[in-house]
């Protein structure tokens, strides 16, 4: 069957001297606007430095999705990439290597990662009445020390306010998911389930992006009409299709066509049709290495009849950790090489590591405009702290033996009553 296959592109565009430990453990029902990180630049340069890396990122976890699945997918790049991100920030050693090169931000120092994310996320959210809307949370176990330097981090540059993770799996899953129902305009009303979380669970790192956007020129209601659409084994179907004239940019290759649809906000949404034999996956193997940014800027304003299908598709995938262990970041996801022990008060026993990476999205294309939504939740654990060594003391008379450790022969014998004489 023919995938319909969708970019989400937001825009083409340890140490501390104290721990901070969580004291409350009653549920947060927060409904509150996100907040914009307070080192974030609305117009500074570093805004568009992410594009590429989640131009590369998004198109090789899309593909990596279409394969698992025979349905349509539909996934937030910058959604995924902010957790992982944030996390980053905790990461040491070849944790933080393979998390970077996963994320394409190999060229990139983790400071200079923070302050583009600060800024991208103030800019897609600049104005009285932003079109996009990004939000992070923080939930923390309660009686965990967690580094001050790591909250700060994701206070400052992804915003992201910090709430109590309660003990409960139950309660705990109903109080993120009623975070992220409140931050996705109800669009996503679970995205964790009780079973995610576990006595190991100290952390969850939860980002939602909701963007909502009228078609500066809008369909026709009355020209949509079912028209034939061709799945992938050749059967042809009837399906519910809006149709108009644009006068938008346009690039037309061997392998596809590509139309923009401009909308009344900060956003663009791009239809991109195979041509010949061509299906979406071998498009996504040609986008990769920047063929999607080269699409963009060899578009031209042209005059075309866009026939595009009324779209309502929702995507869900319980993991990506071995989509993440595919793109090289294994070692975070293994409680016995995991190096995450940033996120943490140093000496705080145990191994900090990512259980699992939960993902959701929303796409709904209509004759009026755009919505979607997307949520992902990096649920964070340590492993139960070991055992104290054993300890032996002689502290009290004591037998002393000396022998020859190859024929274990006892060489000499004491018994030491008094250390002194």
């Amino acid at each position: 069957m023919r995938r319909i296959v969708v970019i989400i592109a937001t825009l083409a565009a340890l140490g501390a001297a104290a721990a901070v430990v969580v004291s409350s453990h009653h549920p947060a029902t927060a409904t509150a606007a996100p907040s914009q990180p307070s080192r974030g630049r609305p117009a500074a340069a570093d805004a568009g430095l992410l594009t590429g890396p989640l131009d590369a990122f998004g198109l090789d976890m899309l593909a990596r999705e279409a394969q698992a699945t025979s349905g349509n997918v539909v996934i937030s790049p910058l959604s995924i990439s902010d957790v992982l991100s944030l996390l980053l920030n905790g990461a040491r050693g070849r944790t933080a290597t393979e998390m970077r090169h996963a994320l394409g931000l190999d060229g990139m120092a983790t400071p200079a990662a923070d302050q583009a994310w600060a800024d991208l996320v103030a800019s897609v959210q600049a104005g009285r009445r932003p079109a996009v809307q990004v939000a992070d949370s923080l939930w923390l176990r309660h009686g965990v020390g967690f580094s001050p330097a790591f909250l700060a981090t994701a206070r400052d540059s992804f915003g992201a306010g910090a709430l109590p993770l309660p003990n409960d799996p139950g309660q705990a899953a109903d109080a993120v998911n009623t975070w992220v129902d409140a931050h996705t305009a109800g669009l996503i009303r679970r995205i964790v389930e009780p079973g995610y979380f576990n006595e190991d669970t100290i952390l969850a790192v939860v980002n939602t992006v909701h963007a909502k956007a009228a078609w500066r020129t809008a369909f026709e209601k009355g020209a949509t009409a079912p028209r034939a659409f061709t799945l992938a084994a050749g059967s042809v179907v009837r399906v519910p299709t809006m149709s108009g004239p644009l006068n938008g940019p346009v690039t037309r290759t061997a392998a596809c066509d590509a139309v923009a649809l401009a909308t009344k906000g900060p956003l663009t949404a791009w239809v991109i049709v195979p041509r010949g034999a061509g299906t979406p996956e071998s498009l996504l193997a040609g986008l990769s290495g920047g063929g999607l940014d080269a699409l963009e800027r060899t578009a031209t304003p042209q005059a075309v009849m866009l026939e595009l299908p009324r779209l309502h598709t929702t995507f869900s995938t319980p993991d990506l950790k071995p989509e993440l262990q595919a793109l090289g970041m294994v070692a975070a996801f293994s409680p016995q090489d995991a190096d995450l022990q940033g996120i943490v008060a140093p000496g705080t026993p145990g191994r900090v590591y990512i259980q699992r990476v939960v993902h959701k999205a929303v796409l709904d294309v209509g004759e009026g405009g755009v919505e979607a939504a997307a949520a992902t939740a990096g649920i964070v654990g340590i492993t139960s702290a070991p055992e104290a060594p054993l300890t032996i003391r002689a502290d009290r008379p004591f037998l002393f033996l000396l022998t020859d450790s190859r024929t274990r022969a006892p060489l000499f014998m004491a018994l030491i009553r008094d250390p002194r004489a």
